[in-house]
């Protein structure tokens, strides 16, 4: 089954909150679609979002769940949205289902983190706060912790490709760590992973003014979705003249990333893997 070119964030969010929520209550997919009158591959599609979950037919499913108050309020909000090409989500939970719903459909990761090393690749010590000041870094919260971990293990495990460029500033803050060393050893273990690579963008790149931090999730070549994590929100943006812009800096990023050689010369001889 093709799947649709666009993925809007609300409309993935309403598709997988409609399968955990299923899921949550111990029910099979085909006998939902039977009390729902419903074909099997239709409700399979709404759920994965390969069909647009609009409101009537998120309101009937919740009712057949026995979902309502705030929860219903709230899935039926985003039903309504799910048209839009970008979205703002204050919740933490919105947040992370999105995350990992955009993760799973990439099969390669673009991370900019131009002041602190990404979740990824940070000890889990590191998890509850930044490297380089020993507090909270934007966008912490209650699922903090658990986000990062689970990030952590995917791209461990693999198979979709990540590519991290890492401002000076962030080695920096490693240098600047008790735990320098051990950080330095995972990160070389991380490195080493023939799926994972890392670059090193300096802070003054000639001719580039990077913006602030930013993931691109991407499907075979082509950009899906930006998002962008602050300390109130995180957004979602997929509307393609922003992809194109946000593809185009990624690029551009990689392009002034420092060489291997001047890169391992920053971490006294640490060996950076090969630009993927």
């Amino acid at each position: 089954m093709s799947l649709p070119t666009i993925r809007r964030p609300a409309a993935l969010l309403v598709s997988a909150s409609l399968r955990e929520e299923r899921e949550r209550r111990k029910i099979g997919l085909r006998r939902l679609a039977d009390k729902l009158s419903m074909s099997p591959a239709r409700l399979s599609g709404l759920e994965l979002g390969t069909h647009v979950p609009h409101a009537p037919d998120v309101a009937h499913i919740l009712g057949f769940l026995g979902i309502s108050g705030a929860e219903y309020e709230k899935l039926i909000k985003l039903a309504k949205q799910v048209r839009d090409d970008n979205l703002i989500t204050h919740e933490d939970m919105q947040a992370f289902s999105l995350m990992w719903t955009y993760e799973q459909l990439s099969d390669r990761v673009v991370e900019w983190s131009p002041f602190y090393l990404p979740d990824q690749l940070r000890l889990r010590q590191h998890f509850d706060r930044d490297p380089g000041t020993g507090e909270e870094p934007p966008g912490s919260g209650e699922l903090e912790p658990l986000e990062r971990a689970v990030r952590q293990q995917v791209m461990l495990n693999g198979p979709r490709r990540y590519l991290f460029l890492i401002g000076e500033e962030a080695l920096r803050a490693v240098s600047s760590e008790a735990d320098s060393e051990e950080q330095v050893r995972h990160l070389r273990t991380v490195a080493g992973l023939h799926h994972v690579s890392v670059r090193i963008v300096p802070t003054k790149a000639k001719g580039l003014n990077p913006p602030h931090a930013f993931t691109l999730y991407e499907s075979r070549r082509t950009s899906m979705a930006v998002a962008f994590k602050n300390v109130h929100c995180t957004a979602y943006l997929t509307e393609k003249p922003l992809l194109d812009k946000y593809s185009g800096t990624a690029e551009a990023l990689q392009r002034e990333a420092l060489s291997k050689s001047a890169t391992a010369d920053a971490l006294g001889g640490f060996p950076w893997d090969r630009v993927s």
